[in-house]
């Protein structure tokens, strides 16, 4: 292949070869093997042939595959090889593929290849795992860019937990000496910023305050920015910045495989220029000559979102900003729907900025066209969107709400930032990088020994990450931790599979790792669980721990009367007065008017007496209200005598044989034949008609020897309903066993289901 035009013939070829080859393997793996193995000799000899010799192919391709590289080429002398070396396979297979992609990133020109110098210059300092010199947009994998912070005249110590000592040589601009402006004020706390006094004294400038036109930016396509890599490029470019009285200050850095992370570079320009700086050169920190410009508050520095900015511009570079105005404090005091700086640049310049290299790896050297021009557009528009931003903050303020002054001290703040080394409390978890933070964040029941081995596992992770300048997702993600916490692996082969992919840092300290989790187990047995140090989150960010004061992590509030209270609303704007809150009844307001309130409404009862007496009276007002005469009752059955209740009787006996209709009539136990009822036979018809007559006979009007029944009812002499004796005994003939079930067994019948023949099926008659 000559060009790049030549690579898609060629990769459709390659592709469609591949899928042929892939679809006859599959169709023969798809056949019964086995069957035709015993079936014919010669067919599994010559199967075990043509193994053999795809197994010696195979192990060929593999040793050509690790020649001149630290992986040793996996042995496949049988089938059983296969999958006892399938991980060392893998590790083969991963280390061709990422040197395939570098090589077609390189051949395609989506990036180039380093010079024969720099290739020889890096050789030496280059990091022990480097797999590729192609530099390439950056992944958690393996840095295939020779790391820059080996040149660095001072070279990066992650070991140190010392407060941070500002890196100033000199003090342009100063107030107070530098010499002063460097003690240390405070053994914990460290060092102050070196232009906190300049910071706070500073004045701007006139034009700030003040309402104008928006000064028109230059064209994009018919300028460009200027790359700056040399000491003499800076220094050129220092003196136009001089001459100006406005300037856009951005950075990007890189944070992935250096453990405190890395300025790579740093955009600055003016109303007619911009540049590119690179700050990734040996002689970074000579960068130092820019705080002539920086710290001179005659000069507006314009940045969006400087909160990080600021930290790393006095940690990398020893540049400190004073008269600055942040963009994105006045967007939050404009009160915009967003405020990011890709939003400004659509809102004013009509600009859509390209966020593909928003995560590149900015330590790639020569930049792409991409990347340059993506860092060239975050401050070529960024003073224009400043007067726009300036003359609506003008505008909408008022004589006791400049909202300019706001911005301004917003930006102060932003610029008084100090950097401090960051270092957790391996004990309780508390600082930047902390255990704690993690198991807050996501909440997770772990035992005693999953929490002891969460905390020692993330600390060796930790320390593995400063000792290799490594961001620690580098050694292993979040979401690994976790699952290494719950797995708690006590054997290499579990150790690879709960760490899958493992990346080489760890895979090189797996005994290790291993070695930490088995300590941390045992260690764990006797020790706290997460919710013994668990602080629950409450009002204002505060929180009580959940065993006690002493094993908690953070100081529980003395009071609640500093914490804020919002109003309770009375009526609701959804609800309306429906959710009036009423005092809760007392209870003995309850028992007595609650209660007999609900069992009104939920029954529809008349009032009910309370008493005896309460209950004659009501009876004798109802009597003598009545217009209609009262009904007869009935005439009152003698009850038994006690010594007949006390016989002992059988169903058998009072049950008896079955009789004629004339032996029933004639019965000396039954008064009448109409009362005689045969259990389980339908009534005749002469039997209903007499039925009939006597129930109409019952509802005449009786005489007056009655009349005694409507006198009111003596409570008081009545017998005791709880230990009263059955009324009456109703002597009931059976002819047969009671069936309850009888009427439903009268009902029709349904009609029968039709047998139908499966299919399939037959039926033998004999």
């Amino acid at each position: 292949m000559d060009s790049a035009a030549d690579f898609p013939p060629f990769q459709q070829r390659l592709t469609s070869s591949l899928v042929q080859v892939t679809r006859t393997v599959g169709q023969l793996s798809a056949e019964d093997l086995s069957f035709h193995r015993s079936s014919s000799v010669e067919l599994s000899e010559s199967i075990d042939e043509q193994s053999n010799r795809i197994l010696s192919l195979t192990s060929s391709l593999l040793k050509a595959a690790t020649a001149g590289t630290d992986l040793p080429a996996p042995s496949l002398r049988d089938e059983d090889s296969i999958e006892d070396n399938w991980r060392g396979v893998v590790d083969v297979i991963d280390a061709l593929l990422e040197r395939a992609d570098a090589c077609l990133d390189e051949f395609t020109g989506v990036i180039k290849r380093l010079s024969p110098s720099q290739q020889e210059q890096s050789a030496a300092k280059a990091m022990k795992k480097t797999t590729s010199k192609f530099p390439t947009i950056y992944d958690y994998g393996p840095s295939r860019i020779p790391k820059p912070q080996l040149q660095f005249e001072r070279h990066v110590d992650n070991t140190d937990v010392l407060p941070f000592k500002p890196l100033l040589r000199t003090k342009p601009h100063a107030m107070v000496p530098l010499e002063e402006s460097v003690k240390s004020t405070d053994p914990v706390m460290g060092f102050r910023n070196p232009y906190e006094t300049e910071i706070r004294a500073a004045k701007y400038p006139e034009p700030t305050y003040a309402v104008s036109s928006p000064v028109p930016y230059q064209p994009w396509d018919s300028t460009t920015a200027t790359f700056v890599d040399t000491l003499e490029g800076v220094k050129e470019m220092l003196k136009e910045l001089k001459s100006v009285k406005e300037i856009a200050i951005d950075l990007e850095h890189h944070d992935v495989h250096s453990y405190h992370g890395i300025v790579s570079l740093m955009q600055i320009s003016t109303r007619d220029k911009d540049w590119v700086v690179d700050t990734l050169k040996p002689w970074r920190e000579e960068l130092q000559m820019l705080n002539e410009v920086f710290a001179d508050p005659s000069i507006l520095k314009v940045l969006h979102g400087s909160s990080m900015d600021i930290i790393w511009l006095q940690r990398d570079l020893g540049l400190y900003v004073v008269g600055m105005f942040d963009t994105y404090h006045a967007a939050c005091s404009l009160n915009y729907p967003k405020r990011s700086l890709k939003f400004l640049l659509q809102k004013f310049v009509n600009f859509e900025a390209d966020k593909r290299y928003q995560m590149a790896d900015w330590r790639i050297r020569p930049l792409p066209d991409g990347m340059f021009d993506y860092a060239r557009s975050d401050t070529h528009y960024l003073l224009h969107i400043f007067d726009h931003l300036r003359n609506e903050l003008a505008q909408n303020s008022m004589p006791d709400n400049n909202l300019i002054d706001y911005v301004l001290e917003q930006s102060k703040n932003e610029a008084l930032q100090r950097y401090e080394c960051s270092a957790y409390d391996t004990v309780t978890g508390q600082g930047p990088g902390g255990w704690y933070d993690y198991l807050s964040r996501n909440p997770t029941v772990m035992t005693k020994e999953q929490f002891a081995v969460f905390k020692a596992v993330h600390q060796w992770r930790d320390e593995v990450a400063r000792e290799e300048d490594e961001g620690v997702q580098c050694v292993f993600p979040k979401h690994v931790l976790f699952k290494v916490a719950h797995a708690m692996p006590l054997d290499l082969g579990t150790l690879f599979r709960t760490l899958s992919p493992v990346t080489p840092i760890t895979k090189d300290r797996a005994s290790d790792l291993l070695e930490t989790i088995k300590n941390a187990k045992i260690e764990g047995a006797n020790g706290p669980e997460w919710r013994d140090v668990y602080v629950k989150p409450t009002r204002m960010g505060r929180g009580v721990p959940a065993a006690e004061a002493e094993q908690g992590l953070l100081t529980p509030p003395a009071g609640g009367e500093d914490f804020p209270t919002a109003a309770r609303c009375e009526i609701s704007q959804f609800w309306g007065a429906v959710l009036d809150l009423r005092e809760p009844l007392t209870p003995p307001q309850y028992s007595a008017v609650a209660s007999a309130e609900a069992l009104r409404l939920s029954l529809p009862l008349p009032p009910m007496p309370r008493t005896v007496s309460e209950a004659r009276d009501m009876l004798v007002v109802s009597t003598t209200a009545k217009p209609a005469p009262p009904k007869p009752a009935a005439a009152p059955v003698e009850a038994p005598k006690d010594k007949e209740e006390d016989n002992i009787f059988t169903v058998k006996g009072l049950g008896g044989p079955r009789k004629r209709k004339s032996e029933q009539a004639a019965s000396p136990d039954v008064d009448d034949a109409s009362d005689v009822v045969d259990i389980g036979e339908k009534p005749s018809k002469k039997q209903r008609r007499k039925e009939k007559k006597n129930k109409s006979a019952s509802q005449t009007p009786q005489p007056e020897e009655n009349k005694e029944e409507s006198e009111p009812f003596n409570y008081e002499a009545a017998a005791s309903v709880l230990h009263a004796q059955p009324a009456q005994t109703v002597t009931v003939r059976r002819k047969r066993p009671f069936n309850p079930y009888a009427k439903a067994l009268e009902a029709p019948s349904g009609l029968r289901k039709q047998k139908r023949e499966t299919a399939g099926k037959s039926f033998t008659f004999r």
